[in-house]
């Protein structure tokens, strides 16, 4: 069971950069990052409103209806719950540092995916030999701190 849940930490630290490169987009089709993290994080409403009002107050008045940005740029707010959520909960069954370093080597991968192919709208940056050989250092950290 342990090992399940290394691996499903893994794949919940994997979806951090997804959920950033989301927020990025959604921020784009809504008139800026702030707005975007606004709609993203119904837990920061209050506090990213004050904000906006504030300092982005024409983001405000120039959005568009949801209906016109593609449907997947609404999922970095899931992902958000879905992290928050889980490592509340995992970091008191396999530790802190276990759970950072799984947390961390899921986004280095996905990183290095989403880099090479270029997904949700990113720059294509190609994954070379030094790349692989420090996302294998990160396994190889994480086998140490495992025992």
């Amino acid at each position: 069971m342990k090992y399940f849940l290394m691996f499903v930490t893994f794949v919940v630290g994997a979806i951090i950069p997804v959920q950033a490169i989301l927020n990025s987009r959604l921020g784009r089709q809504t008139g800026g990052p702030l707005m975007g993290s606004l709609l993203s994080f119904a837990t920061g409403l209050v506090c990213l409103l004050i904000f906006n009002l504030t300092t982005n107050s024409q983001a405000m008045l120039h959005l568009k209806p949801a209906a016109t940005y593609p449907w997947y740029i609404w999922l970095g707010g899931v992902i958000g719950a879905i992290f928050v959520g889980y490592i509340t909960w995992i970091n008191q069954q396999q530790g802190m540092a276990l759970t950072f370093a799984l947390v961390v080597s899921g986004q280095i991968f996905i990183s290095l995916l989403i880099d090479h192919f270029g997904l949700f709208g990113s720059a294509v940056r190609t994954i070379t030999l030094e790349k692989i050989i420090g996302a294998a250092l990160i396994i190889g950290g994480i086998i140490l701190i495992k025992k």
